[in-house]
């Protein structure tokens, strides 16, 4: 446990100001599991004010719903105060938030009752809605109605087929019957909370199961695009494998449903980074493999690109682009021999104009493809006198 050290730490600082305090969440449960941990949170007795004064360094990320970020030896632990809450009006935040003393009272607001289960700083742990049994069983249970608990936030129906596909687990029968009769709840869900669970999702080891859970629950009918294309979430569950980022995603349900990127991030609302990066990957795969092709892809792409190839053309080109992209003579334009400064001397009676960048692209492209050195003279030579101004 000793990943859990410096939370402990936390803990004790709480309990010795007379507080009580428990590590929850997803934490608790990949530690069950036998997973990597990631983000600790902790839970506790204590008002967001009290913890104020607990902490030197306190940041009031979430105040109005009892959380707070705490800097602790060079670290962040987001702790929020044991609490009940209202109704959720905007399918999102609760309308009113009571704290309150028990730690099994704020367990019982949890979604799944494998993320239902906290942590004392002795390693025993306080599990109400017996979230061991459902991770010995691999069962994705909720705490209490799943009518209620979707009605609450919709969203954690993705979230439960988001765990489908990190975890391998199997969804109760009656979270899955109420995903199937209230499938259209999702719609409520601002599309930026869904897209963030689907790039979750698409990154599990079991995301071909998941995709065909959305498929089969009919959750797809309350997303944009696929609820106008019934054949798409059965085409994707079928060609489907773990991807790394949202844009890879984005580029493989462009390619399968003939919808261009410039659609995907529109009705999705993603950032003009993804649909930067979903454009050069469905660019390369529908080109060529060549140096020019590697060449204008993105290195942080390339591991993207090769997934993708993998999936849509089940060809696997890991070596390929290594080795192409390792005999590139230049990594960018900015190695080029020549300038734009360079074309306009040796041009002196032609008027400025978009040639110059036209004759410097065929000029980086000859470079890349090695039909001309990158050497300022013979560039030279090749722009005067070997290519068609």
């Amino acid at each position: 446990m000793k990943i859990f050290e410096k939370a402990f730490r936390v803990i004790q600082e709480l309990e010795l100001h007379g507080y009580e305090a428990y590590l929850v969440g997803g934490a608790v449960r990949d530690y069950l599991i036998g997973k990597a941990v990631g983000d600790l949170d902790i839970a506790t007795s204590a008002t967001p004010d009290q913890v104020m004064k607990v902490f030197d360094k306190v940041i009031p990320i979430g105040i109005e719903h009892g959380t707070v970020l705490v800097r602790f030896e060079k670290e962040s632990f987001e702790i929020t105060t044991f609490r009940t809450e209202g109704a959720y009006s905007d399918y999102r935040h609760p309308d009113s938030v009571n704290y309150v003393t028990d730690v099994a009272a704020d367990l019982a607001r949890r979604d799944y009752t494998v993320n239902a289960i906290a942590m004392a700083r002795t390693g025993e742990l306080v599990d109400p809605f017996d979230g061991r049994s459902a991770i010995e069983k691999k069962e994705l249970v909720t705490v209490g109605k799943a009518f209620d608990r979707f009605q609450e936030d919709p969203l954690r129906m993705m979230r439960g087929v988001r765990f489908v596909s990190q975890l391998g687990y199997k969804l109760d029968h009656n979270a899955r019957k109420v995903m199937e009769d209230q499938r259209l709840w999702l719609s409520r869900i601002a599309i930026e909370r869904i897209s963030i669970e689907m790039e979750k999702l698409c990154s599990g080891k079991n995301v071909k199961t998941a995709i065909q859970l959305l498929h089969d629950t009919g959750l797809w009918e309350a997303m944009p695009i696929f609820k106008d294309h019934p054949e798409l979430m059965h085409a994707l569950a079928k060609k489907i494998e773990p991807l790394g980022t949202l844009a890879e995603l984005v580029a493989l349900c462009s390619l399968l449903s003939t919808r261009p990127v410039l659609d995907w991030v529109k009705e999705w609302k993603l950032s003009n980074a993804i649909k930067q990066d979903a454009q050069h990957l469905v660019r390369i795969l529908q080109s060529n493999l060549d140096a020019w092709a590697v060449y204008q892809l993105p290195v942080h792409l390339d591991e993207g690109f090769c997934r993708l190839e993998k999936i849509y053309k089940e060809k696997d080109v890991q070596d390929n682009v290594s080795s192409i992209r390792h005999m590139l003579p230049i990594r960018n334009s900015s190695e080029l021999a020549i300038s734009g400064g360079d074309l306009i001397s040796w041009f002196p009676d032609r008027k400025k104009g978009s040639w110059i960048r036209d004759l410097l692209l065929a000029v980086e492209k000859a470079v890349v493809e090695n039909k001309i050195p990158n050497d300022k003279e013979q560039l030279k030579e090749w722009v005067i006198h070997g290519y068609n101004t």
